[in-house]
């Protein structure tokens, strides 16, 4: 970037590398990248624990659905023996 003042011909002049402007403006937001706010950082931890619940519920069913499977077998295995 140029500035030429010339006071005896009331002149002024400015030059400017706009490429290489545009360039560091990009390189600056490609290091830092858009911050997020308070309300997106709730949202997004609200999210996680929905899904965490979500898969502990999932295993606990799962983990409920196996006991009644081995309650139904050996209740099956002890009819049949006639216990």
């Amino acid at each position: 970037m140029k500035l030429k003042l010339s006071l005896k011909n009331k002149e002024a002049s400015l030059e400017a590398d706009v490429e290489k402007l545009v360039e560091e403006g990009m390189d600056q937001k490609a290091k830092n990248p858009p911050k997020k706010t308070r309300y997106q950082i709730k949202q997004e931890e609200k999210r996680k624990n929905e899904e965490l619940k979500q898969k502990q519920f999932m295993q606990g069913m799962f983990l409920l659905l196996g006991i009644v499977v081995i309650c139904a077998i050996i209740g099956i295995v002890a009819s049949i023996f006639g216990i």
